[in-house]
């Protein structure tokens, strides 16, 4: 059965993660009657270091505006 798999950056805290398992399984549950058994939330945090976009590592400070720059350099 399913394996819903999400990537995040580190910060969120365990009430936040607990109500996205919860809402990720009841979601897939209401949208495929699976039983909520049979769905399994694998959430993997990652330091911001260890994360970029647009060739912008996540822990500058000026992140979004960098990464989104690179964003539409490219178009």
């Amino acid at each position: 059965m399913p394996v819903i798999q999400v990537d995040h950056w580190v910060g969120f805290s365990d009430e936040q993660k607990k109500q996205w398992i919860t809402a990720l399984t009841d979601t897939t549950h209401n949208l495929f009657q699976i039983p909520t058994d049979k769905i399994t939330v694998i959430l993997r945090e990652t330091e911001l270091g260890n994360w970029g976009n647009g060739g912008v590592v996540a822990s500058d400070p000026d992140f979004l505006n960098k990464s989104r720059a690179a964003a539409t350099e490219t178009k």
